[in-house]
């Protein structure tokens, strides 16, 4: 991504738009920090790079190396987790997944604009549209979902098919050959300065352009950065970002002219489910379908369920309990494996799960 110069030069020209010598920005998700650095460079008074993951120890050299320790400031942590000193006038962020809502980061965005966007801030990017379009992709419907109607040392993988048409598959345009069956739809337009829920709910209709079989639906997303759009189409430049395919169970020939209704439903976090409809024929998929469903797992989805503690999250509430200072991690794994030692009959298994724990809830 830091080397993804189409994006990054669509987020330079924003920034530098917006930036003034008096702007506090926030870098959200900020990784090495490239756009918090481009901010200050442009002048910013403030910048705060907020980012969770070890990657921002390497974002602290690059302030020390790059001079800039007096206006950039490094913030370990979850925005929803962290306090800010102050409020943002500029809140930059990269939360847009392959087809917008794919990492489910956008209600971290709309938290921190909540929190932090001071009266009158501006978001970078601040708006961003969900695009489809049908599309024949005959090799590669027959590499991904066909190929397994074969049979593979005499075991016939047939079964499998099923899965694999509900599933989503991300990829670039040179692995992937399509033709455009009709003109590209926006699904979406979601406008991040006022929205409270990164969800799809949709429905549209297209007018077939040209005959042909169409093995599904090709997706992307496009973002407005400043006073510019950025598209991830494959018929756009490279940029980091995939596009998305969208099987049908089964290809449908289409002529040009007929009118196509394909719906997309995806809540937050969810899972993702789309439908097409054609001459009265419809098929609807999800990729909840992708892999085995067994009842005890639709159980514990419900709101309903009442769950009750496993041997294993014993093991994990005991170790949680002794983490109150007065234990080293050795000593906790030592207490682990004498007592829970059909679940950890090795130190290595219980030394790892010990110190998972202690990476994800201590300091």
């Amino acid at each position: 991504m830091v080397f993804d110069d189409q994006r990054n030069g669509y987020y330079a020209r924003a920034i530098k738009k917006a930036v003034t010598g008096d702007s506090v920005v926030l870098d959200l998700g900020a990784g090495l920090g490239l756009h918090g650095f481009i901010a200050a460079y442009a002048g910013a008074r403030k910048v705060y790079l907020v980012e969770p993951a070890p990657v921002l120890e390497v974002a602290r050299q690059l302030v020390s190396s790059n001079d800039l320790d007096e206006r950039v400031e490094c913030v370990s942590g979850c925005i929803e987790e962290i306090q800010l000193p102050e409020k943002a006038d500029i809140i930059i962020s990269v939360f847009t997944g392959n087809f917008l809502l794919s990492e489910d980061l956008l209600p971290s965005l709309f938290f921190a604009r909540d929190k932090y966007l001071a009266p009158g801030g501006k978001l970078i990017p601040d708006r961003a549209a969900m695009e489809v379009v049908p599309v024949c992709a005959a090799d590669y419907y027959a590499k991904h979902i066909d190929c397994w109607n074969d049979i593979s040392q005499d075991v016939s993988l047939k079964p499998v098919r099923n899965y694999a048409a509900n599933t989503l598959i991300y990829d670039i345009p040179k692995k992937r050959k399509t033709e455009f069956l009709a003109r590209p739809a926006t699904l979406l337009e979601m406008d991040f300065m006022t929205a409270t829920q990164a969800a799809c709910k949709s429905r549209i209709e297209v007018e077939v352009t040209r005959d042909g079989l169409c093995h599904g639906w090709l997706c992307w997303f496009r973002m407005r950065l400043g006073d510019q759009w950025l598209s991830t189409s494959p018929k756009d430049k490279k940029t980091h970002w995939s596009q998305v395919f969208l099987p049908l169970t089964e290809p449908v020939n289409v002529k040009k002219g007929d009118i196509l209704h394909f719906e997309l439903d995806r809540p937050e976090y969810g899972e993702w489910t789309w439908s097409m409809e054609c001459g009265g024929r419809k098929q609807r998929q999800s990729t909840f379908l992708s892999e085995p469903v067994s009842p005890a797992r639709l159980q514990k989805k419900s709101d309903s369920h009442k769950p009750r503690v496993s041997k294993k999250g014993e093991a994990a509430m005991e170790v949680l309990s002794r983490f109150n200072g007065s234990q080293s991690t050795a000593e906790i794994v030592d207490f682990i494996m004498s007592e829970y030692k059909t679940l950890f009959p090795t130190q290595k298994l219980a030394d790892n799960f010990v110190k998972a724990l202690v990476d994800k809830h201590c300091f």
